[in-house]
């Protein structure tokens, strides 16, 4: 236990340096001021160089990153949070209702995320907003099924039976048997979710769709940097190496 509280908390301090870059960076990254050192290599004072257009390529891969974390925890959690509210609604709404809910889901998962995110931005003004929309809504069936399965699991158990045969009320038995066994494994659903969202959201930024080309993205910064692969190839490897870093945090959180 105090190994995982340990492994926690030197991930969560990552992602909160990470998430910093949201507010401060060492140079603005959309400040083009280094034209006289473009495409240039890392050195004391640009420690992972120049981009094409003169700005600091580690100001922009720290705002990059904290814009992926922020907007991909979003996501995840929207997703998390509708597909609560749908099982409730299947749950608790009826037959006809929980066909529905169950027939829409279906449909869902038949779709792959990246075209759910692409119909949803495509219908939308290009930004911020509708890919944070986009990602949640391309999380909600997979999250659904999984936390569907869940819940039946924990509310089939001996334990939860017993809570009810004894008379518990419902909001007893969530609180005192239901939710102790419920939230690991939320969490590990949630890590699964956050990395689908993580990835959603470079996949349609990678194609163009974040409405600002030049906004400080893991995904943006790794379209920009494609171009120069044979060239420059850091400015392809630094973002991919953030991404991943990313995913690898997220892996290693304990419950």
């Amino acid at each position: 236990m105090s190994e995982g509280r340990w492994i926690n908390g030197i991930v969560f301090g990552l992602m909160t340096l990470l998430l910093a870059g949201i507010l401060w960076t060492p140079y603005d990254p959309y400040e083009q001021a280094f034209f006289d050192l473009r495409i240039s290599g890392s050195s004391m004072e640009h420690w992972f160089g120049v981009d094409r257009l003169g700005q600091d390529y580690f100001s922009r891969i720290w705002r990059g990153a904290g814009n992926s974390i922020s907007f991909a925890l979003l996501g995840s959690l929207g997703a998390l949070l509708v597909s609560a509210l749908l099982l409730m609604a299947e749950r608790m709404g009826g037959s006809l209702l929980g066909q529905v809910v169950r027939t829409l889901v279906s449909f869902g998962i038949a779709l792959p995320a990246i075209f759910i995110g692409l119909l949803v931005v495509t219908f939308m003004e290009r930004g911020a907003s509708s890919l944070a929309l986009a990602i949640g809504a391309a999380g909600v069936p997979f999250a659904f099924r999984q936390l569907r399965v869940i819940w039946s699991e924990l509310n089939a158990t001996a334990y939860v039976e017993a809570s009810r045969a004894i008379g518990g009320s419902i909001c007893h038995r969530f609180v005192f048997t239901i939710w102790p066994n419920l939230w690991p494994q939320l969490l590990g659903l949630w890590k699964l979710v956050f990395a689908f969202a993580l990835l959603e959201l470079s996949a349609l930024t990678f194609l163009g769709l974040a409405g600002d080309p030049n906004w400080a993205e893991l995904g943006t910064l790794l379209r920009a940097g494609q171009g120069l692969l044979l060239h420059s190839p850091a400015f392809v490897i630094w973002p991919g190496v953030a991404l991943c870093s990313v995913l690898g945090m997220v892996r290693l959180i304990r419950s």
